[in-house]
């Protein structure tokens, strides 16, 4: 899917909400009272007053007695506004869209339909040759997996449960979660190299690839806690990671497990789909692609 066509989404998308909101704004209008609203500050004290014709610059004063009429005013001024200027990013909009459509049925261009198509429509001897300047996702998502990264080769041996995928873990917790991503299409490394900026080399356990955002966000399970050695240890990384930029709430996932604690794969899946901004249509979508 190129990227145009998911510019076309989010502007018939926000065409859908100015429209509802202009909706509303106006059914606020028609309820609204008289005239409209002036503010005034005296002695440090702030007063109200209703303008109800043109001519009228002082207005009457609003007591505190008549209730919200002060903030219905208010409301009216404000819903005017928007009105006006919702209306204004609303016909530019449907400009916009108006002109994307004309690209779509453009003859000259062949069927490439974006700037990003240029690239996809390449033949993939000429491709492997291409830097792409821009990419659709799944031109972008091919270069990722295509390009060669080092892997963690610390006893190696341990990496013995196989995945979906095809690549090889160390734990069975490990290998459902790769099957969660490669289920939900999210590109992953398994223990991929990162240089943190002193230089140091670690190896996360996953390395995912956000290709709505085009971002990476890394993964740390942590399924020995019961474990003095193993806790310290993965605490100083979590350590070294935020002083790298890398952190909860931002782009790292921190998943536990120990006795009395199994993996929640349903729970974790859940949570990775809102990050993402996946569904169960965009799941479908990507596995009857792939």
């Amino acid at each position: 899917m190129y990227q145009l066509s998911k510019i076309k989404e989010e502007l018939t998308s926000r065409i859908i909400e100015l429209t509802n909101s202009i909706a509303v704004a106006k059914s606020i209008l028609k309820k609204s009272p008289e005239g409209r609203l002036r503010i005034s500050h005296n002695s440090g004290t702030t007063q109200y007053y209703q303008l109800t014709s043109s001519g009228d610059t002082h207005g009457k004063y609003i007591r505190k007695s008549y209730g919200s009429l002060a903030k219905e005013l208010a409301q009216k001024d404000y819903s005017i506004k928007f009105i006006k200027v919702a209306e204004e990013e609303l016909e530019n909009i449907k400009n916009a869209l108006a002109a994307l459509k004309r690209i779509d049925r453009n003859p000259k261009l062949q069927g490439i339909s974006s700037a990003e198509a240029v690239y996809h429509t390449l033949r993939e001897e000429r491709k492997c040759l291409v830097e792409p300047i821009l990419a659709c996702d799944s031109d972008f998502v091919s270069i990722w997996e295509r390009a060669a990264y080092n892997i963690n080769d610390y006893k190696a041996e341990e990496i013995v449960y196989p995945t979906k995928k095809g690549d090889m873990v160390r734990s069975k917790s490990e290998a459902m979660l790769a099957d969660m991503y490669f289920a939900l299409g999210i590109p992953y490394r398994y223990e991929a190299e990162l240089i943190l900026k002193n230089g140091k080399k670690v190896y996360p356990d996953f390395t995912l690839l956000d290709v709505k955002k085009r971002s990476l966000i890394f993964h740390e399970h942590m399924g020995l806690l019961d474990d003095k050695e193993y806790r310290c240890h993965s605490f100083r990384k979590i350590s070294e990671y935020r002083k790298n930029g890398i952190y909860s709430g931002k782009n790292l996932i921190i998943t536990i497990e120990g006795d009395g604690c199994p993996l929640n794969i349903r729970d974790i899946e859940i949570s990775t789909m809102e990050m993402f901004g996946l569904n169960d249509t965009n799941q479908d979508h990507y596995l009857i692609e792939n």
